[in-house]
């Protein structure tokens, strides 16, 4: 629900915020409602960080936004932070691909001992 709430928010409400291409990618809620913490991530790790960012310093009025949006006792507090996660997994990919690459050994044809 509080995801949900969030898009819209950032789509509507928040018009001096440039997400980008930017998406939340998870949102971690405390037990008590009090604290959640917003992953993004994005196409573009330098815009993507840049959005973060904006979002830190707009993250009081995003709350804002937020609790008119829900109906909660208490509206969490909103902590931004940059996902890395697809990065990581594409670096580890690439690396495994290398290794998995550098491991495989050319088809070399053996010499005939016949031939003597």
């Amino acid at each position: 629900m509080v995801r949900d709430a969030l898009v819209e928010v950032l789509r509507h409400d928040l018009k001096n915020v440039d997400i980008g291409f930017a998406s939340i990618t998870g949102i971690d809620v405390s037990p008590d409602l009090h604290f959640a913490r917003v992953y993004i991530s994005g196409l573009n790790e330098e815009q993507t960080r840049d959005a973060v960012e904006q979002l830190q310093h707009a993250r009081g009025a995003a709350r804002r936004f937020l609790g008119q949006r829900i109906r909660l006792r208490h509206t969490p507090e909103l902590d931004f932070k940059f996902d890395d996660t697809s990065m990581r997994a594409s670096r580890i990919e690439s690396i495994l691909q290398d290794v998995t690459q550098e491991g495989a050994e050319p088809d070399v044809p053996e010499p005939d001992d016949d031939e003597s």
